[in-house]
């Protein structure tokens, strides 16, 4: 290549939609993969079937509103779908908002952006572990190292892979990793014998452990709980997870649509019309029996006490507010995303540009942005991909040096 080009670190979702869209404004582009294959990730993402962006796509839903919103006010769910509808992929969105190709098969997004690739020229070396980045200052490039010692120039750089030590040596603050959109561990006794029991319900996340009246709400999400012998998973607990603070307690309402009032009143209307029955059958038809047997156990309540006897107030309040404590994350290897990563303010947000480095640019999960489960994460990674692609082909092209991007490795 004898014009200036673009090196893309990592080719995940935010790398190869930052090679696609630098390519598109004419400059020699090279993407340096760790592995064998360029998105592995996207593959598995979705379960399999790649929920790659949400209808509901807003600033609010990730961890750093401010930096997002340039980004995603020009490249809002329909652009990025454009973006992809342009190389052939056809989506569907379902009921929640989420969108997925319409084969159903995540190897469909990554096929049609690697053809995409090829069309295009962008030069894919595979086996290259980039392990530094360094600043050529006496013709104004970057040089990406690997591991091995191999090394490619570039008049722009973009990093788009996990982890921040390539950002942290040029400067840039990095915050220590936290594994979000997962499971929580919460004290188990309240939920024994509940693991594997699905239910649709709301759920907040509270401060204050062990009060029981008490506790400054941080978030609430409403979905679908799985019970687990740990604690508690489900998309909507993975959701909370983003908010978690230590000394927190997880209030699951399972009467969301009823106030606490009316769901007494309910209660006492059923105690009157199944006075016959024991506390053990009282729920039955109402409630999973085992969740019955735990709000029971929970209150106190042997499973023969004679219904007439039920203190309707109480088990209405328990039903509103089952509180569980958390004490810690689940396993992390369940976790969706990682935050942390180079610090946003670091770079510019309307390029992806970095503050410290002339010619270098970041995008995807090496910065620390996070969002809600339900494409939003993966949509961040187009969307960034692609406007520090842009930006880097235009520093490349207008203000880049004449120079090789290739220094001569093998392919």
């Amino acid at each position: 290549m004898s014009e200036p080009g673009v090196a893309i670190v990592g080719g995940g979702a935010a790398g190869l939609s930052a090679a696609i869209a630098a390519a598109r404004l004419g400059a020699p582009v090279v993407v340096l993969e760790t592995g064998t294959r360029v998105g592995r990730k996207i593959l598995a993402s979705g379960n399999g079937r790649c929920n790659l962006t949400n209808t509901a796509i807003t600033p609010s839903a990730y961890n750093q509103p401010d930096f997002v919103a340039p980004v995603l006010e020009g490249y809002s769910c329909d652009v990025v779908l454009s973006f992809f509808g342009a190389m052939g992929l056809l989506t569907r969105a379902d009921d929640e908002g989420r969108v997925y190709p319409v084969t159903g098969f995540a190897g469909s997004v990554l096929d049609v952006m690697r053809m995409e690739c090829e069309r295009l020229g962008v030069d894919v070396r595979y086996g290259f572990k980039a392990v530094a980045i360094r600043e050529i200052t006496d013709d104004a490039t970057l040089e990406v190292r690997s591991e091995d010692g191999r090394t490619v120039r570039a008049a722009a750089v973009v990093v788009a892979t996990g982890g921040g030590s390539l950002l942290g040596d040029l400067g840039h603050e990095i915050i220590d990793a936290t594994p979000v959109l997962g499971p929580l561990r919460t004290q188990t006794g309240p939920i024994r014998g509940l693991s594997g029991v699905r239910v649709k319900c709301s759920a907040s996340l509270l401060t204050e452990a062990g009060s029981s009246d008490s506790g400054r709400l941080i978030a609430t999400e409403r979905g679908e709980i799985l019970f687990r012998d740990y604690g508690l998973s489900g998309i909507m607990i993975f959701d909370l997870s983003r908010y978690l603070e230590p000394g927190c307690v997880v209030s699951i309402d399972l009467f969301p649509d009823v106030d606490r009032p009316e769901l007494v009143s309910v209660l006492e209307q059923r105690r009157d019309a199944l006075a016959w029955r024991t506390a053990e059958t009282f729920f039955a038809g109402m409630l999973h029996d085992r969740i019955s047997r735990a709000i029971l156990r929970a209150e106190g309540i042997a499973a023969n006490a004679p219904v007439p006897a039920l203190p309707c107030d109480v088990l209405a309040a328990r039903l509103k507010d089952f509180r569980l404590e958390v004490t810690g994350r689940g396993d992390a290897s369940q976790a969706q995303v990682t935050r942390g990563g180079a610090s946003v303010a670091g770079f510019d947000p309307h390029t992806m540009a970095s503050r410290c480095a002339d010619g270098l640019f970041a995008a995807g999960e090496v910065l620390d942005v996070d969002g809600r489960s339900g494409g939003f994460n993966l949509h961040w990674a187009w969307a960034s991909g692609i406007v520090a692609g842009q930006a880097g082909a235009r520093w490349a092209t207008t203000r880049g040096p004449e120079r090789d991007v290739d220094s001569g490795m093998p392919k």
